[in-house]
């Protein structure tokens, strides 16, 4: 079934910034590593995150330093456990800097069946494409990746028709159709920002199927914006299958 042009929702498929809410005391939003956990970092001055956003940036990794509002700190530290974190680290490289697991601060999920959550898969993506801009990106954090992925539970939008008529795809400049999925609900906000979709959760096996009128699914376009076309599908599918089978 054919859809007029002026019913797709257009949107550049660029990373954006985690939403305004869940932006933090001065925190650097990059993916460590601390005792084997991921670990995000937090400062008690803008003096000494600076410090350590400077050591970055002579190791190739571009980032800012946040401010955390009072307000706001349950927020952040929930959107840390959304996004795979483990641990947070106050003060690291200063003297008496100081590590705590993130669950000492807020309570970890017991049960999570009903939640459409991937933090595994968020966490494995953002340590890939961290590594990669510091070309590191090892074969092996790409395979993690994708399999964290053949494994997850995913949203779409699905248009309501009481609201909208509008057809949710994303547009590149150069004219190439994406249909976008998210690992949850914080990701799939930030592309539904008016409410005009409904979330449909479907498995990685399911997303063949919107390729009849797209160029391709792109997984968290506002996050990690992983684009993956028909090749690409198939060749995680094959893959994880083989690991199945082995299994």
């Amino acid at each position: 079934k054919k859809k007029r042009k002026n019913d797709e929702v257009t949107r550049r498929c660029t990373p954006a910034g985690p939403p305004a809410e869940s932006r933090a005391p001065v925190a650097v939003p990059v993916l460590g590593a601390e005792n084997g956990k991921a670990a995000a970092f937090l400062y008690t001055s803008r003096e000494y995150a600076d410090e350590f956003v400077k050591g970055l940036e002579m190791v190739g990794v571009e980032t800012k330093v946040l401010e955390i509002r009072p307000l706001q700190r349950i927020s952040f530290f929930n959107d840390l456990y959304r996004s795979g974190f483990e641990a947070v680290v106050i003060d690291k490289g200063q003297e008496n800097h100081m590590s705590m697991s993130l669950f000492s601060i807020i309570e970890k999920p017991k049960d999570t069946s009903e939640i459409v959550m991937n933090p595994s898969l968020v966490r494995s993506a953002n340590q890939f494409y961290q590594a990669l801009v510091q070309h590191q990106g090892f074969p092996q954090m790409q395979d993690l990746m994708c399999k964290e992925l053949y494994g997850a539970r995913l949203l779409v939008p699905v248009a309501d028709p009481q609201k909208t008529t509008a057809v949710p795809v994303l547009t590149t400049g150069k004219g190439v159709r994406y249909y976008p999925a998210f690992t949850d609900l914080v990701e799939f906000g930030k592309f539904d920002r008016k409410h005009q979709f409904g979330a449909m959760e479907v498995r990685f096996r399911d997303l063949k199927k919107y390729l009849d009128y797209v160029n391709g699914i792109v997984v968290n376009p506002f996050g990690f914006a992983l684009r993956l076309d028909g090749e690409k599908l198939d060749r995680i599918e094959k893959e994880n299958m083989k690991l199945k089978v082995v299994k």
